[in-house]
């Protein structure tokens, strides 16, 4: 017990529960009783109404049957409120309400009566009480019922009264023409208010049984209270001390937190001068300072002059109008060393709110920055890497194009031959003839003609040549089929001296936007690796065959040719540079290579190979315009 008292004095929840309960009961002790009271003043105020009305009723019945009848068989009968003991003698029905009301007050503790402000004459000495004077006045004008709580010979009763309106004519008639009246002959009309039946309830004995009932209901909701009052106590010490124990587990977790806080963060707190007034041991650890040779300094102890002023500037800029701010920041360390930081700086509050200082939270990034740095050096290397393999990739494709000239050169007096040999008879028989004096004019007409469609054909072939090998300055439109007669141009005479046959199939007439020249080096070196490959193979009936076609939004060509394919162990190398399989190891290894280098790195398509059913199959997409 003395435990319990002692838990309950030092908790902050049982105290206020249990003031709380005192003012609910004391609530209870005294608002029970109002509101019973209030019940009971409202089930006497209806009794008391159902009382008057029955008293009303009955006098109805006197008046329309007793009276009647009396008057219509018994003349010799009168009516007198002077009527007990008297022969002859029967009493007015409003004497009958006195009657029974006498009657009523003497058979039990509650008292009727009857009053008017216009008495008969034979009553004209009453004196209305202050309470029957009030009564008739607030009845009139409450509508007819008022009631009233009053103390009559030291007992608490409650004065209800109801008002007597006259609601027959005979009473009308009765009492406009009555020789004791002490009005005019036309006062009274049905409806008017002829006084009011007073009911006087003594309310002391119903009052002390609802005190009775208060206690009982009371005592009973008080010992339910102390019941779960202790109940609930005992819930909330239990839990109380629960919380206690995590308060203090979670008080050494603050401190080991604070602890570990301190030692791996490297946070600080300044006052509004920005004077160091806290420093982690984090903090000092890094810069290479003591606690005291930091503390009463400011952070410009640390700063690096590497650091632009402006960096600085804005800071406090920021927090000085309450705002929180976020940077990087490069420390200079005691011993002359760095160390980078991410920062964050915001004000520091007190409980009321008010500005105290300023505290900062750092993460080391010396490391990030270093990465940074090497990434820096990495990217400057990378780029010089890449420049040195663009140039050897310019050099590659000078060789290719070098190469590809010599093959077009001896490609060009291949065809030049018969043109030459020709032009070389015609003037050789001009000579013979202009000698033997038999050149006529249509010979030489016709000679003539011969010569200048020989030169004709030659000049040609070099534009085809210089064309060929002219460099694109940009992309321009052009289709499959363009690309691909245009580099027969060049190879047909070879192919045709070779027996080669050549099969188009052009089922792609989409327009593309790349660079003609280059597209038609390629196409013009798989056509001459074709052709080399059924040369080396000595295929019977060579032959090559061109496809264009389309597949979604992709313009496809397609050489194949049938010299048997390449072998599975090479095919994947195919398109290394310097690496040739040609049997006379004439080849330079690079026209493949740069073949697909212009496909995928110039034009933004794609060069693959693979063996089809008679040999290899080469395929170049590429992206159409729409």
């Amino acid at each position: 017990m003395e435990k319990f008292l002692k838990i309950l004095k030092t908790s902050r929840i049982l105290i206020p529960v249990f003031i709380t309960s005192l003012f609910l009961g004391a609530f209870l002790f005294y608002y029970i009783p109002i509101i019973m009271e209030e019940g009971l003043v409202k089930n006497i105020v209806r009794h008391s109404k159902n009382a008057v009305e029955r008293l009303q009723m009955e006098r109805e019945y006197y008046t329309l049957s007793v009276v009647r009848d009396v008057k219509k068989f018994a003349p010799q009968l009168s009516f007198d409120y002077d009527h007990e003991g008297v022969d002859g003698k029967l009493p007015f029905p409003t004497t009958t309400i006195h009657d029974l009301s006498k009657m009523y007050s003497q058979r039990s503790n509650v008292k009727f009566s009857l009053y008017s402000e216009y008495p008969f004459l034979n009553r004209k000495d009453r004196i209305l009480t202050p309470f029957q004077r009030e009564a008739l006045k607030k009845v009139r004008e409450n509508g007819g019922l008022y009631y009233k709580k009053d103390f009559v010979d030291g007992k608490r009763v409650l004065r209800v009264a109801v008002a007597d309106y006259m609601v027959q004519q005979a009473c009308v008639d009765c009492h406009n023409s009555h020789n004791l009246k002490n009005w005019p002959s036309d006062k009274w009309k049905v409806g008017d208010m002829r006084g009011v039946l007073e009911i006087m309830t003594p309310m002391d004995d119903a009052l002390a049984e609802m005190y009775v009932s208060r206690n009982r209901v009371l005592f009973t909701a008080l010992a339910i209270m102390l019941l779960l009052f202790v109940y609930y106590a005992y819930i909330l010490l239990r839990r109380e001390s629960q919380l206690n124990t995590e308060k203090e587990e979670l008080s050494e977790d603050l401190k080991d937190l604070s602890t570990y806080f301190d030692r791996y963060v490297i946070a600080s707190k300044t006052d509004l001068n920005g004077k160091i007034i806290y420093a982690s041991d984090r903090f000092c650890k890094i810069s290479g300072y003591k606690p005291e040779e930091l503390i009463g300094k400011t952070h410009s102890i640390v700063r690096h002059p590497d650091t632009p002023k402006e960096i600085y500037t804005k800071m406090w800029e920021r927090i000085s109008q309450d705002k929180t701010w976020a940077g990087e920041l490069k420390n200079r360390k005691k011993n002359g060393g760095f160390y980078w930081v991410k920062a964050i700086v915001m004000p520091l509050y007190n409980h009321q709110g008010e500005k105290i200082g300023y505290t900062s939270i750092r993460h080391d990034i010396t490391d990030k920055k270093k990465i940074e740095e090497l990434n820096k050096n990495l990217e400057k290397r990378v780029s010089e890497e890449v420049k040195k393999n663009r140039e050897k990739e310019k050099q590659m494709l000078h060789q290719s194009r070098l190469a590809q000239m010599g093959e077009m050169i001896s490609m060009i007096a291949h065809q030049w031959r018969q043109p030459l040999s020709a032009i070389s008879s015609s003037s050789l028989a001009i000579n013979i003839k202009a000698k033997l004096g038999k050149l006529d004019k249509e010979t030489a007409i016709e000679l003539s003609n011969n010569i200048s469609e020989y030169s004709q054909h030659l000049s040609s072939t070099i534009d085809d040549f210089r064309e060929f090998f002219k460099p694109n300055r940009g992309k321009e439109e052009t289709t499959y089929e363009a690309l691909i007669r245009s580099a027969l141009s060049i190879v047909e005479v070879s192919l045709k001296n070779k027996n080669i046959e050549t099969k188009l199939d052009f089922q792609c007439n989409a327009t593309l936007l790349t660079y003609p020249n280059e597209l038609k080096q390629v196409i013009l070196n798989l056509i001459k690796n074709a052709e080399d490959a059924l040369m080396e193979r000595h295929i019977s009936e060579p032959k090559i065959e061109i496809v264009t076609y389309r597949e979604g939004n992709s313009a496809i060509l397609e050489v194949h040719d049938n010299a048997g394919g390449i072998p599975e162990n090479i095919i994947d190398k195919i398109f290394d540079p310097y690496f040739s399989t040609k049997l006379e190891k004439n080849g330079t290894g690079l026209g493949l290579y740069m073949s697909k280098t212009i496909i995928e790195d110039h034009c933004n398509g794609k060069l693959e190979v693979e063996n089809g059913p008679e040999g290899a199959l080469f395929r170049i997409t590429l992206e159409f315009t729409q």
